[in-house]
């Protein structure tokens, strides 16, 4: 059986990944993207705990902070019936799932939030509740950086905010959040957060805003939002309070 389910998810990942690669996908880094993501039919897996689930390797850097799942994250699908289990095991075997941070309308086992307190090949094992059959798309998201920041005055993040600057690739998706609900390691202590996300250009000001956020869905007076990044470059994210307000809180970068 452990056979047939190795054939079968490298099935998929030849499905997902394969066919001729264009210059323009190659560009816009979506066949890095793509490889992050694998589909996956199952049944009888017994929550996602024995051989009959799908499971896929996944290299972690000495505490590289990543969200696994299979509702919320960018290019993950649940099956119609959200009965999606995902779990992670550390190089040694051992299991070392976290639940507890989802998305709005996510069941609780369909993702996970782990820090990898060693570098190595962790598994992703993804299956179904109990003894039922589903489907599902597992998406990965990588975190690049964790920033607490108190602001005041800020008229709505357009004045007096904490700046945070990263590079990311053409195809990444930028998610910025400072949502405990939907991102791992966001908070927000106090206020009404603000978040503006401008990419640096070659124009007078230096950079241009391409996205916002004050209060995101299901987040109450935090802030969340995700950008689809065109071409390489750096991103600039601007972090304040709704109007002139005063705001504590934490924010999370993470790459999709």
């Amino acid at each position: 059986m452990q056979s047939r389910m190795w054939m079968s998810a490298m099935v998929v990942l030849v499905s997902a990944c394969g066919g001729e690669v264009t210059q323009e996908e190659l560009e816009l880094g979506s066949l890095k993207q793509r490889l992050e993501l694998f589909q996956y039919n199952a049944t009888e897996t017994n929550t996602a705990s024995n051989t009959n689930s799908a499971t896929q390797p996944i290299e972690l850097g000495v505490n590289e902070t990543v969200m696994i799942g299979t509702c919320g994250l960018n290019g993950a699908a649940s099956d119609p019936t959200n009965n999606n289990v995902v779990r992670l095991k550390n190089p040694a075997g051992v299991e070392v799932t976290s639940w507890g941070v989802f998305s709005s309308g996510c069941t609780s086992f369909s993702r996970v939030s782990y820090t990898a307190p060693a570098a190595g090949v962790y598994s992703i094992w993804a299956g179904c509740s109990s003894s039922q059959s589903c489907s599902g798309t597992v998406s990965v998201s990588k975190r690049k950086g964790q920033v607490t920041y108190s602001a005041l005055n800020t008229n709505g993040a357009l004045l007096n905010t904490y700046n945070k600057q990263y590079f990311f690739d053409g195809g990444d998706v930028i998610r910025v959040s400072t949502c405990t609900n939907s991102s791992y390691g966001a908070s927000v202590t106090s206020g009404d957060t603000f978040l503006r996300l401008f990419k640096q250009t070659s124009t007078s000001t230096g950079y241009t805003e391409v996205a916002l956020s004050d209060n995101a869905a299901g987040c109450g007076t935090a802030s969340e939002l995700t950008y689809l990044v065109p071409s390489a470059g750096y991103y600039q994210i601007r972090a304040g309070c709704a109007g002139n307000s005063s705001c504590n809180a934490t924010f999370v970068v993470y790459k999709e």
